[in-house]
């Protein structure tokens, strides 16, 4: 089944995203990761999205909630995988000479903030008091999911739109000191 597929899909890159940001970004030699609060955020973040995935898949119901969750909190992936690609390509000697990849990382750190800022601060929310008037509220999706289970899944749902937070806070910043709202020519 193709919904099974895709939360299988979901679940799994929940699983690689947080090895990327914990094993290849926090990872010293000798010590293992070192996680900062942000870090934790993120990986709460990751635990919470798949048990919210898992569980729909357990009940058989939620998988559209599920979907339009992840998108929403995940539309910016790509972008940021850029961003990156970009980081690690600038630490190696043979780009350091290369105007291009520091003027595509600025843009690029732009794009993704814009984008992060739209989909957490107005889609998000949106989306997410839907889910919470439909599952909780309505017959229809009281019917659908056990209540019991609107109720965890809420508190997981909201509670990663709140803690981006600190995270929304640095982008408004990354796009105000950016090349577009700061007025300066100059990277």
């Amino acid at each position: 089944d193709v919904t099974h597929a895709i939360m299988s899909y979901c679940t799994g890159y929940m699983i690689y995203d947080s090895i990327v940001g914990y094993v290849v970004e926090t990872w010293q030699p000798g010590v293992g990761p070192v996680l900062t609060t942000d870090h934790w955020m993120f990986l709460v973040h990751h635990v919470l999205t798949s048990l919210y995935m898992i569980s729909a898949r357990f009940v058989g119901a939620g998988h559209m909630s599920a979907m339009i969750l992840m998108f929403l909190g995940e539309f910016t992936a790509p972008i940021m995988n850029i961003h990156l690609i970009l980081e690690k390509a600038m630490e190696q000697p043979e780009f350091r000479d290369s105007s291009w990849i520091p003027l595509a990382f600025v843009y690029n750190e732009q794009i993704f903030a814009f984008f992060y800022c739209i989909f957490r601060i107005f889609f998000g929310p949106l989306a997410a008091t839907h889910l919470t008037w439909d599952l909780i509220l309505t017959e229809r999706g009281r019917g659908n999911v056990p209540v019991w289970l609107s109720l965890a899944w809420m508190p997981m749902c909201w509670g990663v739109l709140l803690g981006s937070i600190p995270w929304i806070q640095t982008c408004l910043e990354t796009l105000q000191r950016g090349p577009v709202l700061s007025g300066k020519d100059e990277l």
